[in-house]
């Protein structure tokens, strides 16, 4: 152990200098108690901020190129959505890569919604609503169920996933309502998927989910 002669106490550790007066130590290091911690290269700010000097140097190039090619910017536009998009959805996973559940299911949100305003805007064929939300809503509860289970989750850290992925499953059953859906078999699929997991959740997991619930929303 190493010691200061002036402070007259002991350091733990491999100091160059006392942490009190700065003055030279004697004795003998030791190996450090705690580990440095050596900070990544490649964290969340500088992929975002990759990200998103990627995405407005393939927007400026779209632009250009179709200046020149047209002389005015008309199919660039809709490139610059689908870039947007693409930034959008890869923000997102970057931003919720180690909480890989909450990532599944803001993905889910933002795909969807994404789907549905790319519908709107390019004449309304009803894909969105026929084969994208429903398809999607499937995908993330299994996803969902599966991940949990083989990473051995508890009810707590999951439950509140399955219960939103379950409630968004019943929006293609509203838009099958509404009249929007014109192919109606993925949305039976995902209506009686959802109904199932729901039925499960507050027949097999009731007081888990009540007590979900609860702790959630302050009830």
């Amino acid at each position: 152990m190493q010691q200061c002669r002036k402070c007259r106490l002991n350091v733990d550790g491999d100091k160059d200098r006392c942490p009190l007066c700065q003055g030279e130590l004697t004795g003998t290091p030791e190996p450090e108690m705690y580990p440095k911690i050596t900070e990544s290269r490649f964290g969340s700010d500088f992929l975002l901020k990759l990200i998103a000097f990627i995405s407005i140097s393939a927007a400026a190039i779209c632009v250009g190129t179709d200046y020149i090619i047209s002389g005015g910017i008309t199919w660039s536009l809709i490139c610059i959505g689908g870039i947007i998009c693409a930034w959008l959805t890869t923000s997102v996973g970057i931003t919720y890569r180690r909480r890989i559940l909450k990532n599944i299911t803001w993905e889910l949100i933002l795909i969807t919604s994404l789907s549905v305003i790319w519908d709107r805007f390019t004449g309304w064929r009803g894909w969105s609503v026929d084969f994208v939300l429903p398809c999607a809503s499937i995908c993330a509860v299994i996803s969902i169920f599966i991940i949990a289970k083989v990473l051995k989750m508890k009810s707590g850290e999951y439950m509140l996933y399955l219960i939103i992925g379950g409630f968004y499953g019943f929006l293609p059953l509203i838009c099958l309502i509404a009249g929007l859906t014109r192919i109606t078999y993925p949305t039976v699929i995902c209506t009686c998927l959802s109904v199932m997991l729901m039925a499960a959740l507050f027949l097999f997991r009731g007081k888990t989910t009540k007590d979900e619930f609860e702790r959630r929303f302050h009830l």
